[in-house]
């Protein structure tokens, strides 16, 4: 597995991996802006571009995960630690954010593997999914 920052070049297939962007215009002008950003990493496996993650600093002026998604093929297989890990090591600022939905267990058994802590809730983003905020200091 090779983790890269993303070209123009992988746009189409991190479209295709994003189940939101699939039916989602807005979601698809974010990945078309993300990437020229500079702030978008891929996972490829055998050429082919499994996951993604989006790093940003504006939450509080700190790290930020705005985006991961993987390929749901390729999930359990270790492409979202490794993407994950990888923005641990870019990151810019000592603290490090990321949030999902309440109905996420993948991604919070993701995040207490990985040594996140909780750090709070916010209700009413998504109708009856609360979103849960995880930290971890690098």
């Amino acid at each position: 597995m090779k983790i890269t920052k993303a070209k123009q070049s992988h746009i189409e297939a991190i479209i295709s991996i994003d189940h939101v962007a699939a039916q989602d215009e807005k979601r698809r002008q974010d990945i078309y802006e993300w990437v020229p950003g500079g702030n978008t990493i891929v996972a490829i496996v055998d050429g082919a571009v499994v996951g993604y993650a989006v790093l940003e600093y504006t939450f509080f002026s700190q790290g930020f995960i705005a985006m991961l998604i993987v390929a749901e093929a390729s999930r359990r297989k270790g492409v979202g630690t490794a993407l994950i890990s990888h923005i641990e090591d870019i990151c810019k600022t000592e603290k490090l954010f990321t949030s999902t939905n309440e109905s996420n267990k993948p991604m919070q058994a993701l995040m207490q593997s990985m040594s996140y802590e909780p750090s709070g809730v916010v209700h009413n983003l998504d109708e009856g999914d609360p979103e849960l905020f995880y930290f971890k200091k690098l």
